[in-house]
C-alpha cells in the first residue's frame, strides 16, 4: 500500500508526461565534453586512470518509456475512464490528445464537451493506472541488459522522473529492475519543479556527488531533453521509431536500441 501525496495546486503527481509542479525554463546551457577520469587502488595505491570521454560518472535514466513500457497501459486506462464518463474518442486520439499533457488538459476537454468528471478524479483514475501497472508493465527491450552491463562497470545509475515514486516502485519492481535502482529514484514532485526544468536531474546528480558535466541522461520527451541541456548533461535521446524532429532534441544524440546504450557511454 502506497501513500499517495495530495493534489496541491492541482500539481499531477502521476507519469513523466503529467506534470506535477510548475515549472520554469532555464536557457543558454551547453553540454560538455571532458575527458572523465577514474580512479582506481592497485597494490595500495590509488591511481588516476583516463577512459573513455564518453564514459560518464553518472547515468540518469527517465522512467516511463526508457525503463518500462507503461504508457500503453497509461493510455489505456486513460481512455476507459473517459469513455465511461461520457466521452467519445478513439483509443489512438486519446493518445494523441494526451501523451505529454496534464490532467488540466483532460479537465478542459471534458470541459469543452460538455460532460462531467466522477467526483473522485484523478485519484480513482491514478489509482486504477497502478493497479494495472503492477500487472502489465515491461521493461523496455534492453533495458535490463544495458542496466545491467553500466551498474557491472561500477559506474553509479539512478532515476529521475516526473512521477511519484510510488509509481516509479510499482513500475520498476513489475519490470524486474529494481534492484538496481533502489534508494536511487528522484521525482520532479519532491524537488518543486518538473522538466523541462533541470531541477531533478541536478538534485540527482547532487545527491550521487556527481558534476552536472560528468552526467549523462537517458530521456525519451521534448521536456527531458530540454531539462538535460538546462542542466548542461550530455543526453541520449531514445526514439526508437525515428520519430522525433531534431528540433525537439535539444542537442540530444538519438538512441534507437536500448541494446547500443552501453558501447555509446565507452564500455
Amino acid at each position: 500500500m502506497f501513500t499517495i501525496q495530495s493534489f496541491r495546486d492541482g500539481a499531477w503527481p502521476n507519469f513523466r508526461s503529467w506534470v506535477a509542479p510548475d515549472a520554469g525554463t532555464l536557457h543558454g546551457f551547453k553540454s560538455s565534453k571532458q575527458l572523465w577520469m577514474i580512479n582506481t587502488k592497485q597494490r595500495g595505491r590509488e591511481l588516476e586512470l583516463p577512459i573513455s570521454p564518453r564514459t560518464p560518472k553518472l547515468v540518469i535514466f527517465d522512467c516511463d518509456g526508457v525503463l518500462v513500457d507503461s504508457e500503453p497501459t497509461f493510455n489505456r486506462v486513460l481512455h476507459e475512464y473517459l469513455l465511461s464518463s461520457g466521452a467519445r474518442l478513439s483509443l489512438v486520439e486519446c493518445h494523441s490528445l494526451f501523451v505529454g499533457k496534464s490532467r488540466h488538459d483532460v479537465e478542459r476537454y471534458v470541459s469543452e464537451r460538455g460532460f462531467r468528471l466522477p467526483a473522485k478524479w484523478p485519484q480513482d483514475f491514478y489509482d486504477s493506472v497502478l493497479d494495472a501497472l503492477r500487472t502489465e508493465v515491461a521493461p523496455i527491450p534492453g533495458a535490463r541488459e544495458a542496466v545491467a552491463m553500466i551498474s557491472s562497470a561500477g559506474i553509479p545509475l539512478c532515476v529521475a522522473s516526473n512521477g511519484l515514486l510510488a509509481k516509479m516502485h510499482v513500475t520498476l519492481e513489475r519490470s524486474g529492475l529494481l534492484p538496481w535502482f533502489e534508494g536511487k529514484m528522484y521525482s520532479a514532485y519532491d524537488v518543486g519543479a518538473s522538466k523541462p526544468a533541470p531541477d531533478v536531474f541536478l538534485h540527482a546528480a547532487e545527491m550521487n556527488r556527481a558534476a552536472p558535466e560528468h552526467c549523462v541522461v537517458i530521456e525519451d520527451s521534448a521536456s527531458g531533453f530540454e531539462a538535460a541541456s538546462n542542466a548542461a548533461m550530455t543526453c541520449f535521446a531514445y526514439d526508437p521509431k525515428t520519430t522525433l524532429e531534431p528540433e525537439n532534441l535539444f542537442d540530444a544524440r538519438r538512441l534507437t536500441d536500448m541494446a547500443d546504450l552501453p558501447k555509446l557511454l565507452g564500455l
